[in-house]
C-alpha cells in the first residue's frame, strides 16, 4: 500500500462485517488478523534519501513504469506493487522486515 490507512479501514470493514475498533492497537490487532504483514511503501520512502511526494513521483525516480491509467485499481496495484519490489532491492538490499506492520501518517512505530 502506499499511505494505505483508509485502504485497510475500507478493506476490514469489508472482510470483518463488523464497525472498526474504536482505539490504534484495536485497529492493528484486526489487520494482523487479515494481513499478518503489509508494508506502506510511504513510510519506507522515508528511509530513501529523506524522499517525498507521491506513488507516481517515487516510481518516476526508481524508473518503474505505470501500465494502465492512473488511479484505476489494477494500474495503481500494479505500480505499488513494481515499486515496493524496487524499494527493497534498491534501498533496503532485501531486507525490509523491521518496516512491517507500519501505517504512515498515523504517528506510530509498529503497533502490535
Amino acid at each position: 500500500m502506499f499511505h494505505g490507512v483508509y485502504d485497510f479501514g475500507y478493506l476490514l470493514k469489508l472482510l470483518s462485517s463488523q464497525d472498526l475498533p474504536e482505539t490504534l492497537k484495536g485497529f492493528f490487532e484486526m489487520i494482523g488478523v487479515y494481513f499478518p504483514r503489509f508494508y506502506d511503501i510511504k513510510h519506507l520512502a522515508k528511509f530513501c534519501d529523506g524522499f517525498t511526494g507521491g506513488l507516481n513521483k517515487l516510481a518516476d525516480l526508481l524508473g518503474v513504469e505505470r501500465v494502465g491509467i492512473c488511479h484505476q485499481a489494477g494500474s495503481d496495484s500494479l505500480l505499488t506493487s513494481r515499486t515496493f519490489m524496487m524499494l527493497h532491492q534498491v534501498f533496503f538490499n532485501g531486507s525490509t522486515e523491521k518496516y512491517s506492520g507500519v501505517l504512515y501518517g498515523l504517528g506510530v512505530e509498529n503497533v502490535q
